[in-house]
């Protein structure tokens, strides 16, 4: 009775998924570019956010079974998988940053399209790893990915080519990468209103670099945004890098910038 109860679940392990936590949509919707629906994957959180989770023993026993932890390297990320560690001590950590050549330790690596290759690289290796036996397909994906991101670059840099958009002001350092693959300089401004004695001195760069737009992202109170921003007469953009799909975070950002 017994070798017949494990024959008939031989092919269940046999065929099994491997299980995947990721902390949120856009990395799980990255790994579905290689492994679509081959893999199990189970989010942290449905929206990114910086603010400490607390996750409940319940929440953990939801991933007590996962053999993978894949993340950007965010500190939050980082803090989370310590606490999966704690209920899942076979679980393994993957830093889709690996191998990525950084700008002063900026982790928001995936605004370059560019970059992305070496993003699927490294989830391709892995998937590969743990599931060898699904190698063909996933290599399969991997090269169509490859090919789709390379078609995104191409798009945006042709699009780019058409304005004048060289420089433009930022409160925060998440599109250092995108402006630096399509040689956009970032100028950083503290979240502070303008000093008004520093205010005069603010306009004539502005109009001498032909800055004509802020970028931001989502925020609670958006008045300094918006007052930096109607002080030196241009636009504020709001752009969130952190939304569920890659390529429309990258068609956004062109949009704002060549509007």
């Amino acid at each position: 009775m017994k070798k017949i109860y494990f024959l008939l679940l031989f092919p269940l392990f046999l065929f099994s998924n491997i299980e995947v936590v990721t902390y949120f949509p856009l990395e799980s919707n990255i790994l579905r570019k290689i492994t679509y629906n081959e893999v199990s994957i189970k989010e942290i959180n449905q929206k990114y956010s910086n603010q400490q989770k607390t996750l409940t023993n319940k929440e953990l026993s939801r991933f007590s079974n996962a053999q993978l932890y894949l993340h950007f390297g965010l500190d939050e990320e980082k803090r989370c998988f310590n606490l999966l560690k704690s209920k899942n001590a076979k679980i393994i950590e993957v830093d889709l940053s690996t191998n990525v050549e950084k700008i002063d330790n900026n982790p928001y690596i995936w605004t370059d399209p560019l970059l992305m290759r070496d993003i699927a690289k490294n989830i391709y290796e892995v998937v590969v790893k743990y599931d060898e036996d699904r190698k063909d397909l996933y290599k399969k994906n991997y090269e169509a990915f490859l090919d789709e991101i390379d078609d995104t670059f191409l798009k945006i840099k042709q699009r780019l080519n058409s304005c004048d958009t060289n420089m433009i002001y930022a409160m925060d350092d998440y599109w250092d990468y995108f402006g630096r693959r399509f040689g956009i300089e970032i100028v950083k401004k503290d979240k502070s209103i303008v000093n008004i004695l520093d205010l005069s001195e603010l306009i004539k760069y502005t109009r001498n670099f032909n800055i004509r737009k802020i970028l931001f992202i989502d925020s609670v109170n958006k008045n300094i945004e918006l007052s930096f921003a109607s002080n030196l007469n241009i636009k504020a953009v709001e752009n969130d890098i952190f939304q569920n799909n890659w390529q429309s975070i990258e068609d956004g950002l062109t949009n704002n910038l060549i509007k």
